[in-house]
């Protein structure tokens, strides 16, 4: 931080990123060069045949240009890891050096392209293993040449230009009459270009069209008051977790401290500055975990044949045969729509699910922006209709999920509610599905005198699910939702505690999604930046050490791994103050000033949305990382305020995923859990 500037334009790498990239070119050079050298040694008497002149030209020149290489590399690594993340005067030289380095690039070329020729046109009486050498020799260089084109592709970035006028501009006028609007819109065209390269083959549509536009403004604004690339991202989370794990630990001491005491403070009251989280609404009697695990397999059926063979990836295939139909395009069933010819996506909702064909009303595995698939089920051990929505399995649901804005929604008696406005579409489409068929008229006629609707969902599916029960509750006052892993920014607190009494929602772990939302990252943006700022290591060590510790949470036991990082060196200097820097020699006051502009204009336009209704929140005892055998699991009921930060954690994505979350509750489910109201524990708190 900030990003290298060389050749008059900003580049997606800052002047600390070379140290790892040129050590592993420079081990390449080093094994090339001595497998060369031995070579030449070897072969210095077989060069008097034909032409072998040139073969031994080539060679000379070939461990020349390796030796003058290795060397600049050398010092390249060098500069490279002075200095820290924000200080960057000791680094002040590399774009000379990447200058000069790319000048010895010139006649390294033209050495391979005459070693190509000597190689290759011509034929020479020498031994065989010579030529073969020069042969190889000239393969590696262009196989090089190759890597290295590809790496320079990878770190351009097409509006470097104009970031670079626009931080010219900055320090020139001290932070004052800045104007952003050319770079956001430079980079929003930019974020464009590369969704619909990425998701081409659903770029076509107009609605897609203007879904990229609109994600892609959403990214430019996100990035436009910061100069970070990517590697600055990466040591900011390292960073984020070091002073998380560091806080749970203090948490941990003040709860033990408490339980300890003869006299218990008033909870109400912040000890050393932090505040315990507030009470949850008594949870309904059919929010248990039982009916959890019973209906998450109607979430989990949901996604089709793809994640049924994912967790049976050795039977699947064998276990699905018995529910598929064969030529089911010649002879489909009128309730199944858009699914495949043996109706596989079928076959694995009754398999996971374990219904009879008769008790399937409807399947719709179609799906297009703001169209996501759905089906509608009887179930008869609890007497009840589910409708279960899938969750994001697609480029057009991805699309859906990054469409954030919000959108008002008429409730009754609340004021200020609002939604997420791409997933209430899609709630209206499978609301206006399921009136124009009749599917639940359909349905409630199998089951006489019975009128719980349950609906349920995963991920977007939960997201839809638990706006769908907003839209149909007036209609069916017996109305439950179950909503898996919902996304965080779905919908405004006041209609989050409205919908409390119908609508539970399951988080297990770490999960990343019911955390995301436009406050979060910003916050997550803002502690990336402070974190750079303290931070009083090198860029590369902050990495190395964040690579230690994955591969120490794999092969160590939690409790060691536990002492390990409280042994280890502080990454932060708590005591240093925040100077954001763009520039080396930049006055750092400015450009605070701006950071702190820019982010507070954000947040008052922001949309505030939480998860919904009642949550619970299930947590492993002991965190083991990767490779711990299966995991013991706890679960509470926690406030929705408990999910307004982004924890950085190894298992942030993978707590995300279905079958953990059907892990879990079966888990709690088998042991008979009781869920309690979360008191005062580590993950609950806020400073």
């Amino acid at each position: 931080m900030p990003g290298l500037v060389a050749f008059n334009r900003r580049w997606g790498i800052g002047s600390d990123d070379l140290v790892f990239p040129i050590i592993i070119e420079n081990c390449f050079r080093f094994a090339w060069l001595i497998a060369i050298s031995v070579v030449f040694h070897v072969n210095k008497d077989a060069f008097d045949c034909s032409s072998g002149h040139l073969l031994r030209i080539y060679f000379i020149g070939v461990i020349t240009i390796l030796v003058t290489s290795a060397v600049m590399n050398i010092i390249i690594i060098h500069t490279s890891m002075k200095g820290t993340i924000t200080n960057v005067k000791p680094r002040r030289g590399i774009p000379i050096m990447l200058y000069f380095k790319l000048g010895l690039l010139v006649p390294e070329t033209v050495w391979v392209v005459l070693g190509t020729y000597w190689a290759f046109g011509k034929s020479y009486e020498c031994d065989s293993a010579v030529v073969w050498t020069v042969k190889g020799a000239a393969l590696f260089a262009w196989v090089a040449g190759f890597f290295m084109l590809i790496g320079i592709l990878l770190v351009f970035d097409p509006v470097g230009t104009q970031k670079q006028k626009n931080r010219i501009a900055r320090r020139m006028t001290h932070g004052s009459e800045m104007r952003l609007s050319d770079s956001v819109d430079a980079a929003s065209k930019v974020w464009e270009m590369r969704c619909r390269l990425l998701c081409c083959c659903v770029a076509f549509k107009q609605d897609n069209r203007n879904a990229f536009t609109d994600v892609s403004k959403l990214v430019a604004d996100f990035f436009q008051d910061v100069d970070l690339v990517p590697t600055d991202i990466a040591a900011g989370l390292i960073l984020i977790h070091h002073q998380q794990m560091r806080r749970g630990r203090e948490l941990m001491s003040i709860r033990v401290e408490r339980s300890a005491g003869e006299s218990h403070p008033d909870e109400s009251q912040p000890v050393n500055g932090v505040m315990a989280a507030p009470s949850c609404p008594v949870p309904e009697s059919w929010m248990t975990v039982k009916m959890m695990a019973h209906f998450m397999s109607y979430a989990l059926g949901s996604y089709g044949w793809p994640f049924y063979m994912y967790t049976n990836l050795v039977t699947g295939l064998c276990k699905l045969a018995t529910k598929c139909k064969c030529c089911a395009c010649m002879r489909s069933s009128e309730n199944v729509n858009f699914d495949n010819a043996c109706e596989c996506h079928t076959a694995a909702i009754k398999k996971v699910t374990g219904i009879s064909d008769q008790d399937l009303i409807f399947v719709s595995f179609h799906n297009k922006f703001k169209e996501i698939p759905f089906y509608v089920a009887v179930d008869r051990e609890h007497k009840s209709v589910v409708i279960s929505i899938r969750g994001t399995l697609s480029l057009e649901d991805a699309l859906v999920d990054l469409s954030a804005a919000g959108m008002p929604i008429d409730i009754e008696g609340v004021e200020n509610a609002y939604v997420h406005g791409a997933m209430l579409d899609c709630a209206n489409y499978i609301k206006d599905r399921i009136a124009a068929l009749q599917l639940l008229s359909k349905a409630f006629d199998m089951l006489p005198g019975c009128s719980r609707l349950v609906i349920v969902g995963h991920s977007l599916g939960a997201g839809v699910a638990a706006i769908l029960s907003i839209l149909l509750k007036p209609q069916h006052q017996d109305l439950v939702c179950f909503a898996y892993s919902p996304p965080g920014g779905l919908m405004s607190p006041s209609a989050s505690a409205h919908v409390q009494s119908y609508v539970c929602s399951v988080v297990v772990g770490k999960d990343l999604v019911p955390r995301l939302g436009m406050p979060t990252m910003n916050d997550l943006k803002m502690k990336i930046m402070q974190a750079l700022d303290e931070c009083k290591l090198p860029k590369h060590r902050i990495l190395a050490k964040g690579c230690m510790r994955i591969a120490c949470g794999c092969l160590t036991s939690p409790e060691a791994d536990t002492d390990m990082a409280a042994r280890e060196e502080p990454l932060l200097d708590s005591g240093s103050g925040t100077h954001y820097s763009t520039t080396a020699g930049e006055d750092a006051t400015p450009n605070q000033a701006l950071r702190e502009a820019v982010m507070n204009s954000g947040t008052e336009t922001e949309w505030l949305m939480t998860p919904p209704g009642q949550i619970l929140h299930i947590e492993e005892v002991e965190e083991g990382g990767f490779c711990s055998g299966t995991p013991d699991y706890t679960a509470s009921w926690v406030h929705p305020h408990n999910f307004n930060e982004i924890l950085i954690s190894p298992s942030m994505v993978l707590d995300h995923f279905p079958d953990v979350v059907m892990d879990a509750l079966q888990q709690l489910n088998d042991r008979n859990y009781v869920p309690q109201a979360q008191q005062e524990r580590p993950s609950d708190v806020r400073t």
